[in-house]
């Protein structure tokens, strides 16, 4: 290994397989690979698409679900020095189109139980040249009739024959696909430097060791799953992988696998807390972590009480790669009441300011000023991929401008108060969702709420909240309760809608953007 420059995800599994050959790496409910395993699999698979032509800087688009699988054909396609770029799993092969335009990938990694929405695409792009099939939990039989050479099966027998090209801590490592926008997909470019800090950093977050465990079902194009793989494969843990939510399925694998840490959205959190939790044993896990949305105090004080005692908070993206740039609320810092809300303070190295919507970061604002937050920090990205404009207006030098609004404390803890683009404006005053959702989320008969504005020929916007339930409860059972909480009259919702199931993004967390998009479409 060339320490002069410094360490690759290259390095990271080849380190890995060094020392710890014999311990399992990634596992799902049809294979179990030992970082041994892992690192001949994803060799063999770099000879395979090298032999269709991949190089480095070539990028390579994944359409995998999580999976062991998965990590094999990731380190693979790193193991080239070429560029992975997981799609959205969700998407429509027209869009799947407008984002393989952009990124002119080499080639294309698919589940084979997705062969019918790839024969499409194949239909509308000739920029991709080589399609290879793989396999996970979700794939049954259908390799059998897979017409591209599959993961693993085609495999067996393939030997290294070509000395990969030296990869460099500059280098481009993968292409992250933002989540939650309109349109196509902005692509992040990250390098081997950004993510292998945010490993690092993710280690020293977690607190984890070579015998550490975490189930990861993170969508494989969701910047969640890097953040909970690569600390973890940075340290020689386990990683076991689900190809969807499902909460026993999840409560079950944590108890089998000896998981340490659960790693959940709030929504998600949610769910799992409607478990009957004493039918598992949880008694390994001694953290719990959230992140993605707000997180309601009732939750969160569940969680402690029957998951674990101790609860981390991170905020991060897409472009923050996360664990070394963004901000994190240990355990410890909850034990103040009045920081419940809190996201926390930047991360080792890390730094964050409130600044003035619209400008530059040397406009920054005083402690309780509401305004934008902008984050620097080691794992931050610099490049959008072929889109140096979006670049431009995201990125101010080592800064990133997150869109989100929150403010700085007297004590300089974070709070954010949503998105710029879901604020609500009524009768000409800006309500953010966030403290809204709050409020009706503490009645205990409401399980998951999400707060937009709706059109008022009069207000411009009234405040409403969509809500589901776990009991019965009436919209002036809940107005009432609302009415008792510290939020002020113009926040308090005047329309309640009561639903069987809110729209979530590609990352498991509710989209305001896609129920508002909903609600206009209705008749």
């Amino acid at each position: 290994m060339d320490y002069h420059r410094e360490i690759s995800l290259r390095d990271m599994l080849h380190r890995a397989a060094k020392w710890y050959p014999q311990r399992e790496a990634a596992v799902d409910d049809t294979v179990r690979y030992t970082y041994g395993e892992l690192l001949a699999r994803a060799r063999q698979v770099a000879q395979l698409l090298h032999e269709r032509g991949v190089r480095k800087g070539d990028r390579v688009a994944l359409l995998l679900y999580p999976s062991a699988n998965h990590v094999v054909t990731l380190f693979g396609i790193i193991e080239i020095g070429a560029i992975p770029c997981a799609l959205h799993l969700r998407e429509s092969a027209a869009l799947l189109e407008a984002v393989v335009d952009r990124l002119a990938p080499r080639a294309l990694v698919y589940d084979v139980a997705l062969g019918g929405l790839v024969a499409d695409l194949r239909t509308r792009t000739d920029l991709i040249t080589a399609y290879v099939g793989a396999t996970s939990e979700r794939s049954g039989s259908a390799d059998q009739d897979c017409p591209d050479p599959v993961i693993p099966r085609d495999l067996e027998g393939r030997e290294l024959d070509f000395e990969p090209m030296p990869l460099y801590a500059h280098d481009p490592a993968l292409i992250a696909l933002s989540s939650g926008t309109t349109g196509v997909p902005k692509g992040i470019l990250h390098s081997h430097r950004n993510l292998v800090e945010s490993a690092r950093g993710g280690v020293n977050i977690w607190g984890i060791t070579p015998h550490s465990a975490i189930v990861n079902l993170s969508t494989t194009a969701f910047i969640g799953w890097y953040n909970c793989a690569l600390p973890f494969f940075n340290v020689c843990a386990k990683v076991a992988f689900m190809s969807q939510w499902q909460p026993q399925k999840f409560l079950q694998k944590m108890q089998d696998e000896g998981c340490d840490v659960a790693f959940l959205v709030p929504t998600m959190w949610r769910m799992l807390l409607r478990e009957p939790l004493g039918e598992y044993d949880l008694s390994a896990v001694r953290m719990a972590g959230f992140a993605g949305e707000a997180m309601d105090t009732s939750t969160m004080a569940a969680i402690r009480e029957r998951i674990a005692p101790k609860v981390m908070n991170i905020y991060g993206t897409t472009e923050t790669g996360s664990c070394a740039a963004g901000t994190i609320m240990y355990n410890e810092d909850f034990a103040d009441s009045t920081k419940i809300e809190s996201v926390g303070k930047p991360f080792m190295n890390a730094d964050v300011r409130v600044i003035r919507p619209g400008g530059t970061v040397d406009d920054e604002l005083g402690p309780n000023e509401e305004g934008e937050v902008v984050i620097r920090g080691l794992s931050v990205a610099q490049e959008v991929w072929d889109q140096p404009e979006v670049a431009r207006r995201i990125f101010e030098g080592p800064w990133w401008h997150s869109g989100d609004m929150g403010m700085l404390d007297d004590d300089h803890y974070l709070y954010l108060r949503g998105r710029i683009d879901d604020m609500i404006i009524s009768g000409g005053i800006n309500i953010l969702p966030a403290r809204v959702e709050e409020a009706v989320l503490s009645h205990p008969a409401v399980s998951e709420c999400a707060v937009i504005g709706l059109p008022d020929p009069e207000w411009g916007q009234r405040v409403a909240a969509f809500v589901i339930t776990t009991a019965e409860v009436s919209e002036a059972d809940l107005d009432a309760h609302v009415r008792d909480t510290d939020l002020a009259d113009y926040q308090r919702p005047r329309v309640y809608r009561f639903v069987d199931e809110l729209p979530k993004g590609p990352t498991g967390k509710v989209s305001r953007r896609l129920l508002r998009d909903s609600v206009q479409q209705a008749p």
